[in-house]
C-alpha cells in the first residue's frame, strides 16, 4: 500500500508543508513513499520542474566510477536525534557552492523538537537556496539537478542522494522510473532545493568520494516504537525490524532532546552536572546523556528517552 507522509519543514524562517499522511509527520516537508522502482509500468509524471539547460557543468573532484554503480537506495527515513552535519553533506555542499555560486547555504540540521520525521534531524539533509524567481539561481539549479538525475540518477547515486525536492516536484532515487512527481505541500520548495541523503551518502562512503561501492546502510533502529534510535556509530546492512511496543511501565515518561527547554531540562542537567546552556538541551547536554546511557548500558540515543527518563528517576518529584 502506498505510504504517504505528512510533513512540516523548519527553515531559517519557519515554513510549513503538509500533505496527506498515514499517521506520520515529516518535518522535512517531502511527501514520500518507498514503493519499489522495479516495475517498468510505473507512471511517469512529466517533465522536470525547470527548463532544460544547455550546459551541464556537473560537480568536480570525484573519483573514477567503479564498474558496479552504488546500489539503488531504499527510502530510509530519520529515526534518531543527532543534528550534527555529516561529512558527506559538508563535502557535497562545499563543491555545490563553489561550482554554482549564486545559491546560498540554508543549512543541514534542525533541532529534534521540530516535530516529525526529517533527515535534517540526523544531519543528512541539506537545503540549497536557489529561488525559481531568480533567473541565475534557477538556471544553476536546473544545471545541477539535470546532471544529478539524468541517466536514471547515475550521479545522484554516486553521491548517495536519496531524494530531491524542488519547485513543486520530488525526485526519488528509489522511484527513479517515475521521474519528477508532484510535491503537494503548502510550501512548494520554490525558494530552495532540498537534498536528503542515504547513510552512505551522509558519511561520504559512496563511489564519488571513495571510488568504490559499499553495501546499503539502513541506519540505526528504534528500540521501541515512537522512541529515538541510538545515534549512528557503524553501518547497519539489514533493514530495521518493526520496533517493539513501548512497555506499559515506561509510557508515562516525557521526552527531552536537542531543542527541548525548561525545568525538566534543568533537572537533567543538575543530575548529570552539565553547567553550560542551563535550561536548554544542546550539544553539551546530549553528550552528557550519551555518556550516562553508556554507563547504564542503555541505548545511546543522546536523548532522554523513556528508558533514560526512568533511569534518571525523573518520574520522582524533585526534592525542595
Amino acid at each position: 500500500m502506498r505510504r504517504l507522509i505528512a510533513t512540516t519543514l523548519a527553515l531559517g524562517i519557519t515554513g510549513v508543508l503538509s500533505i496527506a499522511a498515514a499517521g506520520v509527520a515529516n518535518s522535512e516537508g517531502i511527501a514520500e513513499s518507498a514503493r519499489s522502482t522495479a516495475s517498468p509500468q510505473l507512471r511517469s509524471y512529466g517533465p522536470a520542474p525547470f527548463p532544460a539547460p544547455t550546459v551541464l557543468p556537473g560537480l568536480p573532484g570525484g573519483r573514477s566510477a567503479p564498474a558496479d554503480l552504488d546500489p539503488t537506495p531504499r527510502y530510509v527515513p530519520q529515526t534518531s536525534c543527532d543534528p550534527r552535519e555529516k561529512p558527506g553533506i559538508t563535502a557535497f555542499k562545499r563543491i555545490v557552492m563553489s561550482t554554482y555560486p549564486s545559491g546560498r547555504d540554508w543549512g543541514s540540521v534542525r533541532n529534534c523538537t521540530d516535530d516529525g520525521i526529517s533527515e535534517h534531524l540526523e544531519g543528512r539533509a541539506w537545503d540549497w537556496n536557489v529561488n525559481v524567481k531568480n533567473p541565475t539561481q534557477f538556471a544553476q539549479a536546473a544545471q545541477l539537478l539535470t546532471w544529478l538525475t539524468s541517466d536514471n540518477g547515475y550521479n545522484a547515486r554516486r553521491f548517495g542522494i536519496m531524494y530531491i525536492g524542488y519547485n513543486s516536484k520530488i525526485w526519488g532515487a528509489y522511484r527513479v522510473s517515475e521521474g519528477w512527481r508532484p510535491l503537494n505541500n503548502s510550501n512548494a520548495h520554490t525558494d530552495h532545493v532540498h537534498f536528503s541523503f542515504t547513510w552512505n551518502g551522509a558519511q561520504a562512503r559512496t563511489s564519488f568520494w571513495t571510488g568504490s561501492t559499499a553495501a546499503e546502510d539502513y541506519g540505526p533502529c528504534r528500540p521501541y516504537a515512537g522512541q529515538p534510535a541510538p545515534i549512528w556509530t557503524r553501518s547497519n546492512p539489514a533493514p530495521c525490524p518493526a520496533a517493539a511496543a513501548l512497555p506499559a511501565s515506561l509510557k508515562k515518561a516525557k521526552r527531552l532532546w536537542r531543542g527541548s527547554t525548561g525545568a525538566n531540562v534543568i533537572r537533567v542537567q543538575k543530575k548529570l552536572k552539565v553547567k553550560s546552556e542551563p535550561g536548554i538541551f544542546g550539544a553539551a547536554t546530549a553528550k552528557a546523556v550519551s555518556k550516562y546511557q553508556k554507563r547504564k548500558h542503555l541505548p545511546r540515543t543522546g536523548a532522554v528517552d523513556a528508558a533514560t527518563w526512568y533511569a534518571l528517576k525523573m518520574n520522582k518529584k524533585p526534592k525542595k
